[in-house]
């Protein structure tokens, strides 16, 4: 039931900012649109947007790190993760560290496997969204194991994103895609230990898009 909603909410955001951030020739720039994912946006900025069309059923709650949207009179809560990169600790002032994978990720994405345990399937979701300014999704996403510039892939992780795979003579992060084809449409992900649901996921967007999401309920 949440998905409903949220499709179409996510679909006008993308719309939103190909208006706003597409050159004149309708194509990206990648550095420029970088600075301004790194720079100008944040968490709070997509999780309203997420949540305008609720109007004054919405209630946003910004405590610390967590982004929630909570609609009372349809039971739904929504948990919204904004990644981009942050200014690392070298010379150049880089902005290329990440979020670390538990904040990322594993703990928003445990918490609604808890919740779909507890019969709320349908009425919780964890959203992911990003500017698509960065050649690989693992420049945003911790989907490595080891140390190093371009790890292993930990396949774990990599499980929980159905719409990603990697080159076939890889196994490093550095060849991580994303199959678009795979977009729109919702693929499983059993939950570890348990069989009576599963995770459903989305992602949505498409090469051409500025902004990218992973939708999970």
């Amino acid at each position: 039931m949440i998905d409903k909603y949220l499709v179409s909410n996510c679909l006008f955001i993308i719309d939103e900012f190909n208006y706003r951030f597409k050159g004149k020739d309708n194509t990206i720039n990648k550095a420029d649109l970088k600075i301004l994912a790194d720079k100008e946006f944040n968490e709070s900025d997509i999780a309203i947007r997420l949540g305008y069309p609720f109007k004054h059923m919405a209630h946003f709650n910004f405590q610390g790190k967590a982004c929630d949207i909570v609609v009372k009179s349809r039971d739904f809560i929504i948990e919204v993760k904004y990644l981009r990169n942050f200014k690392a600790k070298t010379k150049g002032q880089s902005f290329s560290n990440k979020l670390i994978w538990q904040d990322a990720f594993q703990k928003n994405y445990d918490w609604l496997c808890d919740e779909i345990k507890n019969g709320k399937k349908g009425h919780r979701a964890f959203v992911l969204g990003w500017f698509n300014a960065v050649e690989r999704f693992s420049e945003i996403m911790q989907l490595g194991t080891g140390a190093g510039q371009f790890p292993d892939i930990n396949n774990e992780r990599l499980r929980l994103f159905p719409f990603l795979n990697h080159k076939a003579n890889s196994s490093k992060t550095k060849d991580i895609f994303y199959m678009y084809k795979k977009a729109y449409e919702p693929l499983p992900i059993q939950i570890i230990g348990y069989d009576k649901d599963v995770v459903n996921c989305m992602f949505l967007g498409n090469q051409d898009d500025t902004f990218h999401f992973a939708m999970y309920w």
